[in-house]
This record gives C-alpha cells, sequence and structure tokens, in this order.
C-alpha cells in the first residue's frame, strides 16, 4: 500500500515530491518498504522533452506578431509540465505511443534513452574535446561537496564539469585561456538569466530583423571582414561554404551587438557562433537568418522550462556563484590558498585537440581574435605564455621556474621514446605539456583545502608514431604520477568508456582521485 514519508518514525525520506514509498505487511510482523524515486536530474532531462508537445511544436496561429508567439509556446510549455508531473505520479507505467502521431508526454519519457536527452544548456555550442555532460553530476558528487562550497575547474573550456552547479547550490570557478571557450562557459553556467529580460531582447532583435534586414549600408564593414576571414583561413573550404552567407551573419551581429544587457548579448553571440559553425562545416541552402531564429527560439525554450520547472521543483538556479576567469592554470593568484572545496578538471590531453580550428571564423566573426595567438594550442605549452599579466604574479616568474622543472622517470621516458623514433618536435610539445601540468597540479595543490578531492578526466591511454608504427602507450600514469609529485595521494582510479563523438585519439577514459 502507499504511504506518505510522515507515517514513517523518525524518518526522512521524499527527496523530492515525487517519491513514492510502498509497504507491505507480513504474518511475522515484518515488513517490506519500497521506495520509488525519480532525482531531480532526471526530471531537468524530462522537462526538455515537453518542447516537442504539439502544442509547443506547431507553429501558433498566423499573422500573429512575436510577443504572442511566444506567449503560447510558453503556454504550451506550461501545460507540458504539468501533463509530465501528473504522468510520473500517477501513469508512470502507461503504454507509450510508437510511431508517429505522438501528443502524450508518456510518449516521449517512457522509452526514449537518458543518451538522447540534453538537459539544461550542455549541447549550446559544439566544442573541441567539450567534458560528458551526463558524468559532471557525478563529479560533482564524487567531490563530496555540500551546499555554499566552492569547486574549481582549472582547464574549463566549455563548462560542461561546472554547469550544473547551480542547480546543486554549489559555487564555482573556472579557468580558461581562450575567450571563446570562456564565453561559452558563461552562458552554459549561467541557467538562472532573467527569462523576462530575455524574451524581451529576443522579441525585440526579431522585429528588428523583420523591419531592416539587409537594408541598412554595411559593405565597407562587411568587405573588411570578409577579406580578414579570407587571410586566416587561406580560402579554405570552410571560408568557401560560410562567405555567402556572411552578409546576413554580419547584420546579425550588429543587431545583437546594440543589446546593452551584458549576458543576453552573450547568449544571442553564443547561438549565432554556433550557426557559423554549422555552416562553416557543410555547405547549407537554409537562410542562416530563419536558421538563427529557430535555434534561438529553440535554447529559450529549454531555458523557459528548466526555470519554470525549478519554480515546481523550489530549486533555486540563482543562489550559488559561478564565475569564470581568462587566465593560466599555472598561475591561479587570483585565488587564496586552501579556498576551494573540490576540483574537477579534464586537461588538454598531450596534443590530441586543436581546441580553435572548428571555431575559427567564428573567433574572428566575434571579435575574439586574440584566441589566434598562438595559432594552436599546442603552441600554448610552451614556457612564453606561462607568465601572467592580468593578475598578481607568483614570487618566482612561472616562465623562469618553468625551465627549472624536473620531470619524473615515467615522464622522461616517454619524451625520450618519442625523442629515439625522431619525433623531435613532438617529444619538444610533450615535454612542455607535461612542464605546463606539472605547474599546474601545483596550483591546485595550493588552493584546495585539506583532505579534499581533485577529481582528473584523462585518457587512459594515447596513440602515436614511434619508429614508423602507430603505437598505444598508457598515459594515465604518467600525469597520475605528476600529481604525486606536488603532493597529492591517489586514492583511486575508475575507468569510464568515453560517450565522447569526437574521439580523435582516445579511446578510453580514467577518472583519477587524487586528495590534499
Amino acid at each position: 500500500m502507499p504511504i506518505k514519508s510522515e507515517q514513517l518514525k523518525n524518518k526522512k525520506i521524499a527527496p523530492n515530491p515525487y517519491t513514492q514509498i510502498f509497504i507491505k505487511d507480513f504474518s511475522n510482523e515484518n515488513k517490506l518498504i519500497t521506495i520509488r524515486f525519480l532525482p531531480f536530474q532526471t526530471l531537468f532531462e524530462y522537462v526538455t522533452e515537453v518542447k516537442k508537445l504539439p502544442a509547443v511544436v506547431f507553429r501558433p496561429k498566423n499573422n500573429q506578431n512575436w510577443k504572442t508567439y511566444f506567449k503560447e509556446k510558453e503556454m504550451g510549455v506550461e501545460q507540458g509540465i504539468q501533463e509530465l508531473l501528473e504522468h510520473l505520479k500517477t501513469g508512470h507505467y502507461r503504454s507509450p505511443h510508437f510511431g508517429l502521431g505522438k501528443n502524450h508526454i508518456g510518449d516521449f519519457v517512457d522509452w526514449a534513452s537518458t543518451d538522447l536527452r540534453k538537459p539544461f544548456l550542455h549541447y549550446l555550442h559544439k566544442y573541441k574535446g567539450k567534458g560528458d555532460p551526463r558524468i559532471s553530476r557525478a563529479l560533482i558528487n564524487l567531490l563530496k561537496v555540500k551546499e555554499g562550497d566552492t569547486i574549481l575547474d582549472p582547464f574549463v573550456g566549455s563548462g560542461a564539469f561546472i554547469a550544473d552547479a547551480p542547480t546543486m547550490g554549489i559555487n564555482s570557478v573556472g579557468i580558461e585561456i581562450l575567450n571563446i571557450g570562456k564565453m561559452i562557459a558563461e552562458v552554459k553556467c549561467n541557467l538562472g538569466i532573467n527569462i523576462g529580460y530575455l524574451r524581451e531582447s529576443i522579441i525585440k532583435l526579431f522585429e528588428y530583423i523583420d523591419e531592416t534586414l539587409l537594408k541598412q549600408d554595411i559593405k565597407y564593414e562587411l568587405m573588411e571582414l570578409r577579406e580578414k576571414i579570407r587571410k586566416n583561413t587561406a580560402e579554405n573550404s570552410a571560408y568557401k561554404r560560410i562567405e555567402p552567407h556572411l552578409e546576413k551573419i554580419f547584420f546579425l551581429k550588429k543587431a545583437i551587438d546594440k543589446i546593452k544587457n551584458d549576458a543576453i548579448k552573450k547568449f544571442l553571440l553564443i547561438l549565432l557562433s554556433q550557426q557559423i559553425v554549422e555552416y562553416s562545416e557543410k555547405s547549407r541552402a537554409w537562410d542562416i537568418v530563419s536558421s538563427f531564429q529557430s535555434y534561438v527560439e529553440d535554447r529559450y525554450l529549454v531555458l523557459y522550462s528548466t526555470q519554470k520547472l525549478a519554480e515546481r521543483l523550489d530549486v533555486n538556479l540563482v543562489g550559488s556563484k559561478v564565475k569564470i576567469i581568462k587566465g593560466d592554470s599555472t598561475n591561479m593568484s587570483m585565488l587564496e590558498e586552501n579556498s576551494i572545496d573540490g576540483i574537477l578538471t579534464s586537461p588538454p590531453y598531450f596534443d590530441a585537440l586543436d581546441y580553435i580550428g572548428n571555431n575559427k571564423i567564428s573567433i574572428l566573426i566575434l571579435g575574439l581574435d586574440e584566441d589566434l595567438a598562438w595559432e594552436s594550442t599546442k603552441n600554448f605549452y610552451e614556457a612564453k605564455h606561462r607568465d601572467e599579466i592580468q593578475h598578481d604574479t607568483l614570487p618566482l616568474f612561472v616562465s623562469d621556474k618553468y625551465f627549472s622543472i624536473e620531470l619524473l622517470k615515467s615522464s622522461l621516458n616517454l619524451i625520450k621514446l618519442l625523442q629515439k623514433s625522431r619525433r623531435i618536435y613532438k617529444a619538444k610539445v610533450v615535454e612542455n605539456y607535461l612542464k605546463m601540468m606539472k605547474l599546474s597540479f601545483e596550483e591546485c595543490y595550493r588552493v584546495l583545502k585539506k583532505n579534499k578531492y581533485y577529481l582528473m578526466v584523462i585518457s587512459k591511454c594515447h596513440s602515436w608514431i614511434i619508429n614508423g608504427k602507430e603505437e598505444t602507450i598508457e598515459t594515465s600514469p604518467i600525469l597520475a604520477d605528476l600529481g604525486r609529485s606536488v603532493g597529492f595521494k591517489v586514492v583511486d582510479v575508475i575507468e569510464h568508456g568515453l560517450s565522447k563523438a569526437d574521439k580523435g585519439k582516445i579511446g578510453v577514459e580514467d577518472i583519477v582521485v587524487f586528495q590534499k
């Protein structure tokens, strides 16, 4: 029989309103208690399905303005959320309808794997080496942090590992060297953005597009932009694909730049950037303005449904702080010693990925040209990039310290192996990378509180051409050794199968658990 949690003496069960407790009595006075519950994370995954319901999918009646258009879409979302929560309480065992004609929320949530769902803003922009968002919450839980604590990602990238922190009441800090990564992370982690202001800004933007598209004289500025992109791409295939759309892209960029609210401006610029990436990767005949508007609508409805569900669950999306800092994890002097309650990250993998290439045209259009200063992120491992002028310097310039670093035997063996196979440049890249990682480990050790944890998600193995043949080398222990060398203990190594689409040279990952 189902009971309420208050009927259980001295027990606090019901972690959320969608918990069900059942008791079965046995003749010997024993009882079997069964608890069925849905974690909040699952509910936030499910809520993305409401966008597929007819009330949200189908365009409202013609001849309506954008304000009415969005209002009807929002009403469809709210109806869908109500239907979802009622279904999960009472009709979860209903047989779902397969094929065409789905019109009930159960047709979407009762059969699809969670691998197909995209909660929050995790997937709003492509980014090489993006951490798997499906393990981000698990990693935060492994840190054993509590509400109000502060976690750090020293290689935050596009923010995948800390994006869930606001939903858990946890403060977070991310360090990122690339402006494009920093900007994506800021948008992805801002789930509490003022939805009313966002809606108003989107409506004004769409109205402006309807009224003035291609009516402005932007020929000179457009010519300058086209020439800049042409020079930086050497007129490659990406340039040829994006060139026909540049005039409309530039119009959209200038329209977004007029928005005064910085958070909303970044949100829309990142959505435009994603469209630029899509159109530069594949030839597309679709109108990029319409594609951009559809994408903005989709991401807005994701945010709207997330915030509305959070209200129903009493989850505060603005109660914690997120700070993304443009900087270098080998010099985090902006952070005090023993100030961080947990660290989690997925650092660059030796030379496996180029984090700039597929975003190059977006970087140029958004005016983030500084990201192209070293042409490849591999060059950032070099000592000349180790000085941080934006923050107070450490007692000894890091670049001076760089040349005196003594690497461990496991690191030196790998470098010598590459040198013997005449991979001199590759050996130097790896040497610079390992020195950079050791400095980063030292800084992470400095800022982490005693007995707290540092979780590092890294490739278990790495493939290089050695003496003309591809050879797979176990690299996870090499980085674990670097962590030990600065004082960390390795308390566990958890292997998991990689689920990223852009595997590159990486097949299986280790989660190395360090403790200070």
